[in-house]
């Protein structure tokens, strides 16, 4: 083959390999950056997780980038990444729009800092993990630590391990404030090293996040929930939650034991919402690695900033007409867009909804996160391509809707409750400002809380009092002493006037005016600044929020309803409303559409003649209160928790709510069953139970089946059955007791529990969902869902390793 016949996914394959770099862009300067900038840059605007892509969860496969090329002109290597599109090396003869704007902004106080500021921005970021705070995880973080100290706490007949140039990699440091640990080398050196003792490290730690007893997550990105201080009780938003590091962290947070509700759930529950539907997804898989945790779950899909209050009920305002017309008036202005046929040009709607109980009613939530979308350039260490594309017009665009968010977020809150505004972002435009203006806008409702006391051992910086509102224009940085200057300044384009809000500008300071009177500024001092050399972390801002009196505000008038109806802008409430059928508040969507309701009469009094027998009918007479379905045939039936039902299902503005997910499936039909509701005992292949017990929902049964099928076995015939994992093990291997009561049971799922020497269970082993054949076989068949091929395998393994501990332990 020639060489000009080369494909291109040839040359893709050679650089991915290491070998010769492709030649710079046509029209690339000499000595300057030499990757081509692509046509799209999308910045890490919703989380600042460092390990959402790494090892343990296939989503992407990191391959060592190819080396930088050769030029006359000096050039600083910035940090490997998985993104293999952007340019790696930076002149370091040229300032960037980056280091210019943050030295006027004056962020750090002397020249020493800065230079130590830039340096460890241009380093990689170290290895951080989490040890899981759950109840149902004591004994695997245990198991964990046991195995995994001689690589945390190297003594000193352990030498210290080497990188591959020869560096000698300092010792983990264990972070308190979180139950995380820090490493000394970055991912990409862990994962490639040559070193035995690194890439043992590697071994244990994809070992164990694949069965969730440690999470991969950045120092910073903790920083939110831990200061938030969740409690089992709680009831928690995350409102921009995807990835979900944060939303896992809050979960983790519920279920650590203390307050439970029905059935030994706790009492609280976690709502995550995200802007993007194919995130939402996303973040379902990551939640769904915590198993049974999940019962107290709900992912939704909305904007943050208009995130609905399930626990009020809406009220409908027509323009110029009585409420009560208002629902008529929606009616005919969604049938009049239908009929035109061209969804994008609407008519204007002449009505609106407003949530009831006056303009601000009370909040559903006692903790919210709101780690709000930012410019992300506190996240250079892992996306340096923002080194050369970042512009200080990027926080201008997103200042509005982060403030909008914000004040959302305080609407949803409890009196009494807590709030954390967060970004990984250094930008005062977004964090600061954003934070003087919300507590303008709510007066003596909330008040800003010193947060150091609740992250004992993280070095903090104190926000700022003061800042500069700057832009570029034509690669020339520009001060702008006011609002009202640069709305004068022709020099300035129409839309970058346009992006200025006065909010953006310091308030004024506490002290006495030239009129005598006395002023007393936001206490901004009180936020949570993060810098990567106080912790070899990311940038990182938070503020945590007390909401301490319910919001103020003027009910609107039909008249004023009307001028805001008229808003530019405002007919583009009608085709939202129709892509998800109906307008928010207004028509009420189909009763399945993103709703659980409850299962069929039927198939819950089926469920409660098959799990009930044997003295558990009173409890799962409980449990099926907690039953739900989304298909009109009942394929699958989910337990929501308690806490979730009363806030996420009873409440009475739920209906509301767009629910992709939530709780644990707990029976789903099998493949051979067809048609209605279910039924009774009978049916599915062989004579079994039409419906199949799930690994998750095992452990949320256990709780309220009785004794009619359920099995307790010994750690032998556990381990018989984890080893043949998927295989059908026939009877005759078990002990005679095992055997003899399941000849007893019908074909069917069966609960099968671990049985302790000298009566009782132990938290080895969870509850196993277990099929019994026909054929007189038992299969442990456990379900997965998709990316989370491995977890199976994962979690068998782990419980075979527990077991054979407590036994060499004499345990059993």
């Amino acid at each position: 083959m020639g060489k000009r016949n080369r494909s291109r996914a040839m040359v893709l394959a050679r650089k991915r390999r290491g070998g010769a770099p492709a030649k710079p862009a046509a029209g690339a300067k000499d000595g300057g950056d030499a990757g081509a900038i692509p046509n799209k840059i999308t910045f890490d605007d919703d989380d600042d997780d460092d390990d959402d892509d790494d090892d343990g969860d296939g989503d992407v496969r990191e391959v060592p980038p190819p080396p930088p090329p050769r030029a006359p002109d000096e050039k600083i290597v910035l940090p490997r990444t998985s993104a293999p599109w952007f340019s790696r090396t930076l002149s370091a003869r040229s300032t960037t729009h980056f280091e210019e704007y943050y030295r006027r902004q004056n962020i750090l106080a002397d020249e020493r800092e800065w230079s130590a500021f830039l340096a460890h921005l241009r380093a990689p970021l170290p290895v951080t993990f989490r040890m899981s705070i759950m109840a149902s995880h004591r004994a695997g973080v245990e198991e964990a630590l046991r195995e995994g100290k001689r690589l945390l706490t190297p003594g000193a007949e352990n030498p210290r391990p080497r990188t591959d140039d020869g560096r000698v990699v300092p010792p983990p440091r264990r972070l308190d404030w979180c139950d995380g640990w820090q490493l000394g080398v970055d991912k990409m050196t862990l994962k490639y090293s040559r070193d035995a003792t690194l890439r043992e490290t590697q071994r244990w730690l994809v070992k164990h996040n694949s069965t969730g007893v440690l999470t991969r997550q950045a120092v910073d990105s903790m920083v939110p929930a831990a200061i938030l201080g969740v409690e089992p009780h709680h009831a928690v938003l995350d409102l921009c939650a995807s990835p979900g590091s944060k939303t896992t962290q809050c979960l983790e947070a519920l279920h650590a034991g203390g307050e439970t509700g029905g059935g030994g759930a706790p009492a609280g529950c976690v709502a995550a919402n995200d802007i993007d539907p194919r995130r939402c997804y996303f973040l379902v898989r990551r939640c769904a690695a915590l198993g049974a945790a999940t019962q107290a779950l709900m992912v939704t899909n909305h904007h943050a900033q208009w995130f609905p209050n399930g626990n009020v009920p809406l009220t409908t305002v027509a323009g110029g007409t009585t409420p009560g017309r208002g629902r008529d008036a929606i009616a005919k202005a969604i049938a009049k867009a239908k009929a035109n046929g061209a969804p994008g040009s609407a008519p204007l709607a002449p009505f609106a909804t407003r949530e009831d109980g006056g303009r601000y009613p009370e909040g559903s939530f006692d903790r919210i996160i709101c780690d709000v979308p930012c410019s992300g350039d506190g996240t250079l260490r892992k996306n340096p391509q923002i080194w050369s594309e970042w512009r200080p017009e990027f926080a201008m665009g997103l200042h509005a809707l982060q403030l909008r968010i914000a004040q959302r977020g305080v609407a949803l809150l409890k009196v009494g409750g807590y709030m954390v505004y967060s970004t990984c972002s250094f930008n005062p435009v977004e964090n600061e400002a954003v934070v003087a203006e919300l507590l303008r806008r709510c007066g003596d409702a909330i008040e800003l809380v010193d947060a150091s006391d609740r992250v004992k051992g993280l070095r903090r910086r104190e926000g700022m009092t003061t800042w500069k509102v700057i832009t570029t224009v034509d690669d020339e940085i520009l001060e702008h002493a006011s609002y009202e200057d640069c709305q004068r300044d022709a020099s300035l384009g129409v839309g970058l006037r346009r992006a200025f809000r006065p909010s953006m500008w310091p308030p004024v300071a506490s002290g006495v005016t030239r009129l005598g009177v006395r002023v007393r500024g936001p206490p901004l001092r009180r936020c949570v600044r993060l810098v990567p050399q106080d912790g070899d972390m990311g940038g990182f801002f938070a503020a945590l929020i007390r909401k301490v009196k319910p919001l103020r505000g003027p009910s609107p008038t039909s008249e004023g309803v009307s001028t805001a109806m008229k808003a530019p802008g405002a007919s583009a409430i009608v085709p939202r409303a129709m892509a998800i059928g109906g307008l928010v508040g207004g028509v009420p969507r189909p009763p399945l559409e993103h709703r659980y309701v409850p299962a069929p009469e039927e198939v819950l009094d089926a469920l409660t003649r098959e799990w009930g027998g044997g003295g558990g009918g009173d409890a799962m007479r409980e449990m099926c209160a907690c039953l739900f379905t989304r298909s009109t045939s009942c394929r699958r039936v989910t337990y929501l928790s308690p806490g979730i039902k009363k806030m996420c299902v009873d409440a009475i503005g739920a209906e509301r709510l767009k629910c992709v997910w939530s709780g644990v499936r707990v029976w789903e039909k099998r493949d051979d069953v067809r048609g209605g509701g279910g039924g009774g005992g009978g049916g599915g292949g062989g004579g079994a139970f039409p419906y199949r017990l799930t690994k998750e929902g095992a452990v949320v049964l256990a709780r309220h089946a009785g004794d009619a099928r359920r099995l307790l076995m010994p750690a032998r015939d556990v381990k018989q059955l984890l080893r043949d994992l998927g295989a059908d093990v026939p009877l005759k291997a078990f002990t005679p007791a095992v055997a003899n009561a399941a000849r007893a049971m019908t074909p069917g799922s069966v609960l099968c529990e671990l049985k302790k020497v000298g009566g009782g269970s132990d938290d080895a082993c969870p509850p196993l969902a277990v099929e019994l054949t026909p054929e007189g076989t038992l299969r442990v068949e456990w379900r997965y869902r998709k990316g989370l091929e491995g977890a199976p395998k994962a979690a068998a393994a782990a419980i075979l390793r527990k077991l054979d501990a407590n036994s060499r332990d004499g345990g059993y």
